[in-house]
């Protein structure tokens, strides 16, 4: 009896393992996917990196005293053109890595340890120009470069693998409640008045809602009721699971569409096999108790 119990718990173990390494290698691929797509749109705007403009290093260089004076001259070689181009474009070779499934472990490795690092370095030289769907690339490259340094040991890619998965949850519960304090997006009025600026505007949704404040009302409030539920992935029952990692991913895609928000889409879609692990995980220990 006691042998049999054992091989069973062995069996779960593997099962486990393979679980886990399956969940690991998707956000790996998802999120170096958001990392080139992130990159690429960074090389097409690079005219914003010449001198002169918001993004050169001449007005980035200004930011930290440690940036200023000598060290300057030297950082420079990576941080103005045509270094930072430089880097953008080793970003995506190694966020092909990442993708590519016949990648070596260590060069996967080399390859997430370069996207973290450039992620920090980027957002040291200047954070504007950037987005939320940065601070969480940033997070999840560091996870998952930490996962493949320890990738021997189960508990650390498991314990990265929670974090993505808590870190996501906690990301759309706070904007769900920073949106519901706020009057404008109750009211649909944030809806509503994104779509005539010019950075996320689009001249067809706002005609479309200018007229209909009910109905931007209504996307108001299911934005907000949407994100303040999606933690509940983690503890749902399967199928309410699914449908909120759906009505999330298609959120992200609408935006995408509407708004330009490209990085978002992947960034985000890059938590959710994580998120999809640590809720099954939870599901089997609530079977088992």
């Amino acid at each position: 009896m006691a042998l049999i119990e054992s091989l069973e718990k062995r069996f779960a173990s593997a099962i486990d393992r393979k679980e886990q390494d399956r969940a690991f290698r998707r956000v790996e691929q998802l999120t170096g996917l958001g990392a080139a797509v992130s990159s690429l749109e960074y090389l097409a705007s690079s005219r914003d990196f010449d001198r002169g403009e918001l993004l050169s290093w001449d007005v980035a260089r200004t930011r930290y005293r440690w940036m200023t004076g000598r060290p300057a001259k030297a950082l420079g070689v990576v941080f103005d053109k045509p270094g930072i181009q430089a880097l953008f474009g080793l970003r995506v070779m190694a966020a092909a890595t990442l993708l590519h499934p016949r990648s070596s472990s260590s060069s996967k490795t080399a390859a997430a340890t370069y996207l973290a690092a450039t992620n920090f370095a980027v957002h040291a030289r200047s954070p504007y120009g950037s987005d939320g769907s940065e601070a969480v690339l940033t997070l999840s490259l560091t996870s998952i470069a930490l996962g493949r340094w320890f990738g021997s040991d189960a508990r650390a890619r498991q314990a990265c693998l929670w974090f993505i998965a808590a870190q996501s949850c906690l990301s759309y519960g706070i904007a769900g409640v920073a949106k519901l304090v706020s009057p404008v997006w109750r009211d649909g009025s944030a809806v509503r008045d994104i779509f005539r600026t010019h950075m996320f505007g689009h001249k067809r949704a706002f005609e479309f809602l200018r007229t209909r404040p009910k109905l931007s009302r209504a996307v108001g409030m299911g934005t907000i009721v949407g994100e303040m539920l999606f933690p509940l992935v983690l503890v749902a029952p399967a199928p309410v699971a699914r449908a909120l990692l759906a009505t999330g991913a298609g959120f992200h895609a609408g935006n995408a569409v509407l708004m330009g928000l490209n990085r978002f889409v992947w960034a985000f879609l890059g938590t959710y096999p994580a998120v999809m692990y640590c809720s099954r995980a939870l599901g089997r220990r609530k079977k088992e108790a």
